[in-house]
């Protein structure tokens, strides 16, 4: 394991151990997310776009933390619009399912060309296409002025795209389980085993967090926020996560995970996750 930096913040970590420490950035990508969700100015600014610009600016990263991280920002700048009375906020909702289309695309895409995962791959363009079958709604002022959130949920179809006469939290649910661990996969394909322990925070997140609200369908949302916090976290303290989440047992597993027996287990299990909301919506 390489040597531990062991000088101002950091000697915390060394005293509650790595586990302690994957428990404190995980409670902080979870405060911070859902806060910023509620409160898309005064959490979201400063924390999802005056931020994540300047990591963009300052630090190196590879192509896929640059892309990712730059379509998060516009989207996170882009909820602005509605808060202000710029943009109608269906209008934006519809705009960030699109946009969840275009992220998960860029994973998928970069699962087949870079990361050799095609098992992975089939999933990617079956939960991307499977989007449609969410609808978004947008509810203003939910925490005092200048606050907002929004949903996606899955249900019927109606007439018009991403709207739902009737809400099916089970479709939602499936989903976002899919989702999931569609995305871990990518994460330990593209990364590094200690940046997949991180991102097991991040993807957990969200899913706490709708625990705690009891609501499935404000999931996107919070990932959405604890995609970007966690992001700029793992790029701008790459060296720091990669040395105190080094774990042989989360190696080990991740070798594992990436054994093609196993890649074709994951696949089916999500498509017939996908094929839930997929079924509901076409009732």
């Amino acid at each position: 394991m390489k040597e531990k930096q062991s000088c101002g913040i950091w000697k915390l970590f060394d005293k509650v151990g790595q586990f302690g420490t994957f428990l404190i950035w995980f409670a902080a990508i979870l405060a911070v997310s859902m806060l910023a969700s509620y409160f898309p100015l005064w959490v979201n600014l400063p924390v999802n776009v005056i931020l994540p610009i300047i990591v963009l600016c300052k630090l190196k990263m590879v192509m896929f933390e640059k892309l990712k991280l730059s379509t998060l920002v516009v989207m996170r700048v882009l909820i602005l619009l509605p808060l202000f009375g710029l943009m109608r906020g269906r209008l934006y909702v519809n705009i960030v399912l699109v946009f969840l289309i275009i992220n998960c695309m860029e994973a998928t895409i970069t699962d087949l060309l870079k990361n050799h995962q095609p098992f992975n791959f089939v999933t990617g363009l079956f939960l991307s296409a499977s989007v449609f079958t969410l609808a978004g709604e947008w509810f203003p002022n939910v925490a005092g002025p200048f606050t907002a959130i929004y949903t996606a949920n899955a249900g019927p179809h109606t007439d018009t795209l991403f709207t739902t006469s009737q809400v099916m939290a089970i479709g939602t649910v499936c989903w976002l389980a899919a989702y999931t661990i569609w995305n871990w996969l990518f994460v330990v394909g593209e990364f590094s085993p200690a940046i997949g322990y991180l991102h097991i925070g991040i993807l957990l997140s969200p899913i706490l967090s709708v625990l705690l609200t009891g609501n499935p369908g404000l999931w996107l949302v919070f990932r959405a926020n604890s995609l970007t916090c966690g992001g700029v976290f793992q790029i701008a303290c790459k060296e720091q996560v990669e040395q105190r989440l080094e774990n042989e047992k989360i190696t080990a597993f991740v070798k594992k995970v990436r054994s093609r027996p196993v890649q074709i287990v994951c696949m089916i299990i999500n498509l017939v996750l996908i094929a839930v909301p997929v079924i509901l919506y076409f009732r």
